[in-house]
């Protein structure tokens, strides 16, 4: 079942499309919308890389949607600490009232809970999908992303494969 509406940041399109595990985004959440500024990092800047065929795909298919942020001032305000695709993400999901931001950067999850939104990254929406029955061999999506430079701590990683050791 179909839950949530999301607002989905650059390093969640590219990380999930990375991992082979793009379609997830359409199978778990009722609504995907990307701000402009993801658009532009994902699909313009990005294009020919993981995750910008599949966003351009996604958004023709009508099932990601692109929607410009209202509140200029306070991305504005936020890109004195985080990237402009993050800080629309935030702010986009706060005018929406949107359930979850997808952002991996801690920075950037800190600020958001600090402002009242909730978050959730990919290691997060790989765990929902199995919760909701999808088959993912966690292990092997993770070492594929630690492999292409997705960050996750040690002792991160210790802790959620301890008893395949």
């Amino acid at each position: 079942m179909k839950a949530f509406r999301v607002i989905a940041d650059s390093s969640s399109l590219i990380g999930l499309a990375q991992a082979e595990q793009f379609k997830l985004l359409r199978e778990l959440f009722l609504k995907v919308y990307i701000p402009h500024a993801v658009y532009n990092e994902v699909v313009v800047k990005g294009e020919g890389e993981a995750g910008s065929e599949e966003t351009e795909s996604a958004i023709k298919d009508g099932w990601i949607l692109k929607k410009a942020v209202d509140d200029e001032v306070a991305v504005s305000a936020l890109t004195t600490v985080l990237g402009k695709g993050e800080s629309e993400v935030i702010i986009l999901c706060k005018e929406l009232g949107f359930d979850y931001a997808l952002i991996d950067e801690r920075t950037a999850r800190v600020m958001a809970e600090l402002m009242g939104v909730n978050t959730m990254g990919v290691l997060g929406l790989i765990d929902l999908a199995i919760e909701r029955g999808f088959y993912i061999d966690k292990k092997k999506v993770v070492d594929q992303l630690i492999d292409l430079g997705f960050r996750i701590s040690n002792k991160l990683y210790k802790k959620m494969f301890s008893d395949s050791e």
